[in-house]
């Protein structure tokens, strides 16, 4: 992992074209050191949008998996968490606009609900916008279903994981057509094809949680975030 050093004040302005790409923190099971390099990085950097593509939340407690009783199930603590740490963001890029993509671990919160507790799923209250105050945040939230494009550019949380790095970027390329960068697979990796008219690229982003877990042994995984510039962002 590059180590960034960063000043103690800046006057730099907002960079209107400068993305930050971040996504797979799995709150509580987060990589407190790299969460912090990248929030160090955007409050030093000032973006003009940061990308949240999914999987901030890990939701372990709502997961259809069996549960091992010594991992953390309390769910509104973890909600706390993910929401006081939306807050550290929100306050290292007070003028940055958030876009926060719902990924597969956010969605075991919309699935239980559909199928525990049908009753309850159609409260606005439990909604992840709500829970999470997307609304004080001014954070715009993208659900699962509705991958967003910017210039040629298209952001999503991911479905698809290969075995090798890069191979999942592909994917995604072949599945949307055009240049895509996407989280879920926690690997690094990027993959370009050139036709007779023009050049796309995909991009695996990496991830932000920890790269020892319980639950698997030396996954390959990597910690990353990145940095995209557009040529004009509307």
């Amino acid at each position: 992992m590059k180590i960034f050093r960063f000043r103690k004040k800046t006057t730099m302005k907002t960079q209107r074209n400068m993305s930050i790409v971040i996504n797979d923190l799995h709150v509580p099971f987060q990589n407190a050191a790299a969460v912090k390099m990248a929030v160090d990085f955007i409050r030093e950097q000032k973006p003009g949008m940061i990308h949240i593509l999914g999987d901030a939340c890990d939701f372990y407690s709502v997961s259809r998996f069996d549960k091992d009783p010594t991992r953390r199930l309390n769910l509104q603590e973890e909600i706390d968490a993910v929401r006081d740490w939306l807050r550290e963001l929100r306050d290292a890029a007070p003028r940055s606009r958030i876009i926060y993509s719902e990924g597969n671990h956010e969605y075991r919160l919309r699935k239980y609900l559909m199928s525990e507790a049908k009753a309850l799923a159609v409260l606005r209250a439990l909604t992840l916008e709500k829970l999470l105050d997307f609304d004080s945040l001014k954070i715009r939230f993208q659900p699962q279903e509705r991958p967003y494009r910017i210039g040629h550019l298209l952001f999503t949380h991911g479905q698809y994981v290969s075995k090798w790095s890069a191979y999942s970027a592909k994917r995604h390329y072949e599945r949307f057509g055009c240049s895509t960068i996407h989280g879920h697979t926690h690997r690094l990796g990027a993959f370009y094809h050139t036709d007779l008219t023009d050049c796309f690229a995909a991009w695996e982003n990496g991830c932000l949680s920890t790269l020892t877990p319980d639950y698997v042994t030396a996954p390959d995984w990597q910690n990353g975030f990145s940095v995209v510039y557009h040529n004009k962002i509307p």
